[in-house]
């Protein structure tokens, strides 16, 4: 995970980079006194320091966040300052938001907090509770729009016992415009459960648009006719996410599934037009390594933090590297495929897994112009397959001034620039994909940019995330940005898979087709409101995307089936038990769904059952695709349990508190001896090996005993099992507590 994680993090670099390539810099401040930027933009109605104190008046900034540095920034139409409150010391932490600088709206609200101490927050607000103060921001923040607005709940919100960050309860109200449902506006609040603060805020309304009026529309049933004729929906190879990229235990997979067609926006029919809604090829681009229209290039801020006197090399030592080619076989694939400037040195290289293929490693190359002057930075980043040695990837920066722009390439002569290149560096693949639909990014395309899209496909079925995309400028007439994505996989055999109208007619009793109205870009770069049909989204993470080709089953994007998701349960037979509250939190986490929507408090709970309940409750999300054998095998390398306890024997308090002491890292003090004593007539009958255990259990509070016996060997029920979890979690824990 930690791979996709840092992959996520580039990307927002970059688009901060393209944010920030559109900011005057002279207005750009970081402020270490805590002295706002005392500067007025010419486009900006309000001052920074009104900005600062618009944020203050209506959110709680935690002391600590001492450090403020703000920004403005002129993107996309829309001038906002960026206000970001930092922690100085550690765990470190931060407070970030934006304000539109011509309303002084407050447009974006988010905290992050570094590592938390080694105690799980409870959450002790309910759903309701927290509902009450996220509606209190938004009719103070948004009051004028509260009548355009219905409230809609995630409904499946899952609380991982663990102290990464707090639980949140996350609420959406969204724009409504002739009683329709206009998605793309709203607002959405979380609010933290353990203290009530608001953790993220967002505002998103768009001014001066035109609404499409909803008359003379096509009926429900003709565009459901529309869906299936076209048809929305395809047979693919899909390529389930690796739940942990930097472990190569998990090999990559192909599944045959139903989904969405690229080519279409989400499914959407138009509901005046009848007609399927698609994306205009000239507007938006794919890649983000492309310049700007200003002339900006990510490479810019690279160089800053990558120039060095010498090659700086990594390698990711996890792999076998006995087999794989040496950086300078790198270079010189790259250099035969295609011309480094003589202007650029190699400064970076590293060797890392490859996301697609975990068991292969990637050789990034790094170039960089010897003596970059301010707007004169160039670059050029490729990528080398370690194994194979297959030219996987590059992209530079495209020089200013580099053609006649009266003499650009039209978009059919970048396209036969483009497959000329692709035919050269990957001659047989290219034999093997077709030209697909963009994945846009919305805005207008740069007047020298042309993207394109080669989808791959196998047994005359399209495989999703594989096949090539390719960037060209057209003044300068070349190539500035190359990708292949191309799993090294088995594809299984089509046979047996649901015929078409079948699987359309389960997806759409699933998803019914929904009348809303969903903005599209334009070439001109602004947005066009239509009024479409699309696959009811109910506003869940839990709705079926892809369906199992020779099933139908609703599948999610690890290619678990639905049985397999893990969800929250919100138990119906726990009111009045003495640990509601305890198996309420439980409930959030997913953990002990054995039975649906009832818990059973009062029956035994069995070894097999609880250890299955803990692997659920740290947020793994693995619980329910192990068997017992691997239950058990991960609470021996957890450390959780040392014996051959039998999963279907029944739980006892003695075994319930060593599991509970070992969780939290304390065994080392439950096994010192002749220190602990406890006050129950029993006592005497303790093994002197669990006293320790015991002791520090019922002491810390995990152990529940009522009355002055303890009865060690007798059988602990569910409630008494979720009562010790959630209250070992809460136990502040020893610096080297086992965190996973």
């Amino acid at each position: 995970m930690l791979g996709k994680v840092r992959h996520l993090n580039f990307f927002v670099v970059l688009l901060l980079l393209l944010q920030l390539a559109v900011s005057p810099a002279n207005v750009l401040g970081s402020d270490l006194s805590n002295k706002a930027l005392k500067t007025t933009p010419a486009s900006s109605t309000i001052t920074v320091e009104q900005a600062v104190q618009a944020v203050k008046n209506n959110f709680t900034i935690p002391e600590q966040y001492t450090q403020l540095s703000t920004g403005y920034n002129n993107f996309d139409n829309r001038a906002t300052y960026s206000l970001n409150w930092n922690a100085l010391d550690q765990p470190g932490g931060s407070f970030n938001a934006e304000v539109d600088a011509a309303t002084g709206d407050i447009v974006n609200v988010n905290q992050w907090e570094g590592p938390l101490p080694q105690a799980f927050k409870l959450p002790v607000l309910s759903a309701d509770e927290a509902e009450t103060i996220a509606t209190a921001l938004i009719t103070k923040l948004a009051s004028k729009h509260l009548p355009e607005m219905q409230l809609v709940k995630d409904q499946q919100q899952v609380l991982a016992l663990n102290n990464a960050q707090p639980f949140t309860y996350n609420f959406r109200w969204i724009r409504i415009v002739n009683g329709i449902q206009f998605p793309g506006n709203g607002v959405s609040v979380s609010v933290s459960g353990d203290d009530g603060q608001i953790r993220n805020y967002n505002y998103n309304w768009t001014q001066d648009l035109v609404f499409p009026e909803a008359a003379n529309i096509i009926s429900p049933e003709k565009a459901r006719q529309v869906f299936a004729d076209t048809p929305m929906i395809e047979l693919q190879y899909f390529l389930p996410q690796i739940m942990n990229p930097q472990t190569t235990s998990e090999p990559q997979r192909a599944l045959l599934v139903y989904q969405l067609a690229n080519s279409y926006s989400g499914g959407a029919i138009d509901a005046l037009t009848g007609k399927p809604v698609t994306l205009d090829p000239k507007v938006g681009y794919r890649s983000l390594n492309v310049a700007t229209t200003t002339g900006f290039s990510v490479g810019t801020v690279a160089m800053t933090t990558s120039a060095v006197s010498n090659v700086q090399t990594a390698a990711d030592n996890t792999l076998d590297n006995s087999q794989q080619i040496s950086q300078d076989k790198a270079v010189d694939v790259v250099k035969n495929m295609i011309e480094i400037p003589s202007e650029l040195v190699l400064r970076n290289s590293s060797l890392n897994k490859d996301w697609q293929n975990p068991s292969q490693q990637v050789w990034n190359l790094d170039w960089y112009n010897e003596s970059p002057t301010m707007g004169e930075n160039h670059y050029l980043n490729a990528r080398v397959s370690a194994k194979t040695g297959d030219f996987i990837g590059f992209s530079m920066s495209n020089a200013t001034n580099s053609g006649d722009k009266s003499n650009a390439l039209t978009r059919e002569g970048a396209q036969k620039l483009a497959e000329d290149f692709l035919k050269r560096v990957q001659p047989e693949r290219f034999k093997l994909v077709k030209m697909g639909a963009d994945n846009f990014y919305g805005g207008k395309m740069p007047g020298n940019i042309q993207s394109f899209n080669y989808t791959r496909v196998v047994n005359d079925i399209p495989v999703s995330n594989n096949g090539m995309t390719i960037t060209v400028d057209t003044v300068a007439k070349q190539v500035i940005n190359y990708n292949l994505n191309w799993s090294d996989v088995e594809f299984p055999s089509p046979s047996e898979v649901l015929p078409l109208n079948q699987v359309i007619d389960q997806f759409l009793k699933m998803r019914p087709l929904a009348l809303n109205y969903s903005l599209i870009p334009q070439q001109n770069g602004q947005q066009e409101v239509r009024l479409v049909y699309q696959p009811n989204p109910d506003y869940n993470m839990y709705i079926p995307a892809i369906l199992d080709a020779k099933t139908g089953d609703p599948m999610d994007w690890y290619g678990k089936s639905q049985s397999e998701w893990l969800t929250s349960h919100n138990y119906t037979d726990i009111q009045g038990n003495y640990a509601e509250k305890e198996i309420g939190i439980m409930g959030l986490t997913g953990a002990f769904g054995e039975y649906g929507e009832t818990f059973h408090p009062d029956e035994k709970i069995t070894v097999g059952s609880f250890l299955r309940a803990m692997l659920t409750a740290e947020g793994t999300n693995r619980d329910r695709v192990l068997t017992d054998e691997d239950v058990l095998k991960l609470a021996k390398e957890r450390g959780w349990v040392h014996d051959d306890l039998k999963l279907s024997s029944e739980l006892s308090r003695e075994d319930l508190s060593k599991v509970m002491i070992r969780l939290i890292n304390m065994e080392p003090s439950a096994q010192v001896k002749d220190i602990y004593a406890l006050p129950f007539t029993d006592a005497k009958t303790i093994q002197p090996d669990s006293l320790g255990y015991i002791a520090l259990a019922w002491g810390l509070g995990i152990l529940k005993i009522d009355g002055d016996t303890l009865q060690p060997k007798q059988s602990v029920t569910r409630a008494d099992a979720a009562y010790a979890l959630v209250h070992a979690y809460a136990v502040e824990r020893p610096l080297n507590a086992y965190l996973r």
